[in-house]
């Protein structure tokens, strides 16, 4: 929810938080389904606690979205190879600390010598910058790659996934008027429970502001983002 902090006991927002995740998958924007598992489990303590039943019965529609990338041919080992340069630049980014606390701490500047990165010191601590450097921009090249392919597979397999997100939406929908009936009843501000969503077209929602996200600063993305409030 948007205009207020985060409260991890209120049953409200963790069923806010459970229709945003909820929208994010029927998105494709993979998600850890144990994550959105633990959420709805929550809400089964809680008075919302019929719709933990509503999501085992979606579970399965969930987890057909979230593994629909793994079956794009070479994509399992575009994300593997991200993995590791992932890893492969925290080193490279622990050695630039390495050598930059070696020059600044003084008792290591006095053990080396002052002159310690003035020469092949100096090299290394340049060649690991550009490693750093390199290795960033070839995990957001692969990244691109990735999402190129998984946009093509979704376009060529839009009816066969349609169901899924059917399933999704119709779950925001049972929850979102839930929640707007708790947003009447509580009578606080609308934008107490406001919420921003990749889509605009459920029940119960009004939109009060919409926008196109960057990415990089300055390039458009191809999907809206919507702030809604719940709406009776």
């Amino acid at each position: 929810m948007f205009g207020r902090k985060r409260q991890e006991d209120d049953p409200a927002t963790t069923l806010a938080r459970c229709i945003v995740l909820l929208d994010d998958i029927r998105a494709y924007r993979r998600k850890d389904v144990e994550q959105i598992e633990a959420q709805f489990t929550a809400l089964k303590k809680s008075r919302f606690k019929e719709f933990y039943d509503m999501w085992v019965k979606a579970r399965p529609s969930v987890e057909t979205i979230v593994d629909m990338p793994l079956k794009v041919p070479g994509v399992k080992g575009l994300i593997r190879t991200i993995s590791w340069m992932k890893v492969a630049n925290k080193v490279f980014l622990t050695f630039v600390v390495l050598f930059v606390a070696l020059q600044i701490v003084p008792i290591w500047r006095r053990t080396l010598g002052y002159d310690f990165l003035s020469g092949i010191g100096l090299l290394v601590l340049i060649a690991f910058i550009l490693l750093v450097v390199v290795s960033l921009n070839v995990v957001t090249f692969i990244d691109y790659r990735i999402r190129k392919r998984i946009i093509s597979y979704e376009d060529s397999t839009t009816d066969e996934y349609a169901p899924a997100r059917e399933k999704m939406k119709e779950c925001v929908n049972k929850m979102m008027r839930s929640l707007a009936r708790e947003a009447a009843r509580s009578g606080k501000d609308k934008d107490y429970y406001g919420l921003v969503l990749y889509f605009d077209d459920y029940s119960n929602i009004e939109v009060v502001d919409h926008w196109r996200p960057k990415s990089m600063i300055f390039f458009k993305k191809s999907y809206n983002h919507y702030q809604v409030v719940p709406k009776p």
